[in-house]
């Protein structure tokens, strides 16, 4: 493991997802075309252990991302984290937060421009789903719902969000713009692949290999229009240096493979009227 951040490891038995990785998204209404953005996302994970006898007793969880952007490029990049927490807690038994660290109330915003509906959000909590899950009967925190984010469109989009990982909403008004995720166990949430048709997890080395792969491909491409583009150049001043010399020569160009051809049918023809046998 030369670089431990970029490879896959093992934890308990089960294969972990290297600490970075690249997202390449693609437009999920043009499964066919090129992709549209791609990010980094490093994965931070931290687990407190009892002395005793190795129990995890707090845990924590972190999904920063950032958008990949060209070198000077005045296009905001955006960048930001999704967290989760787990806590074996006393008392009221052991819970999980699907939006902090620790098990108090967290919140999840996505600040990606011109990304919107396109699964980045669904990809970074089904993962937050995915390792909440390792405690299957640890209860889950509440989500709460604020009406200041329930503006336009995205009051719905915010909902299914949620929904679609199984959390139930009690919710304080009938346009369903705030309210508390009811309680539910850990198990119960429903892991969400439908990114998995636009979202696609690269490893940073295959990444950077392509991008290196394309410029090279693009250079080599690039030298030979240029030297094209000389050839035509030295052609045009040898036109306009000797016109009439140039013309007769694409003329002869032009007529030389027909004649060659006639030459060789004519030179057939007297062999065969001869008696010769061509060898």
């Amino acid at each position: 493991m030369a670089l431990p951040s970029f490879d896959s490891g093992w934890r308990d038995g089960a294969r972990i997802k290297p600490r970075i990785c690249v997202l390449e998204i693609k437009d999920r209404d043009k499964l066919d075309g090129e992709p549209i953005a791609w990010l980094f996302v490093e994965r931070e994970e931290t687990y407190r252990r009892d002395d005793r006898d190795g129990s995890v007793y707090e845990a924590s969880i972190r999904l920063s991302y950032e958008r990949i952007a060209p070198k000077h490029s005045y296009r905001m990049s955006g960048k930001g984290h999704f967290s989760g927490g787990f806590s074996r807690g006393y008392g009221d038994g052991s819970s999980v937060s699907l939006t902090s660290e620790s098990t108090s109330r967290g919140a999840v915003f996505l600040d990606l421009p011109g990304l919107e509906g396109q699964r980045v959000g669904t990809y970074l909590m089904n993962e937050i789903v995915q390792w909440v899950r390792q405690w299957p009967e640890a209860t889950v925190r509440s989500v709460e719902l604020l009406s200041g984010q329930a503006h336009g469109e995205n009051k719905a989009r915010r909902n299914r969000f949620y929904e679609q990982f199984g959390l139930k909403f009690d919710y304080r008004d009938p346009e369903q713009r705030e309210g508390l995720s009811r309680p539910m166990l850990s198990e119960a949430l429903t892991p969400v692949e439908t990114w998995q048709s636009n979202i696609r997890e690269c490893d940073v080395r295959e990444y950077l290999g392509g991008v290196l792969y394309d410029r090279d491909r693009l250079g080599f491409e690039l030298s030979q229009r240029e030297r094209a583009i000389r050839n035509l150049s030295d052609e045009i001043k040898r036109a306009e240096a000797h016109p009439v010399r140039w013309a007769l020569r694409q003329l002869w160009w032009r007529i030389s493979p027909p004649l060659g051809q006639v030459t060789i049918l004519l030179i057939f023809a007297v062999m065969v009227w001869l008696g010769l046998k061509p060898k």
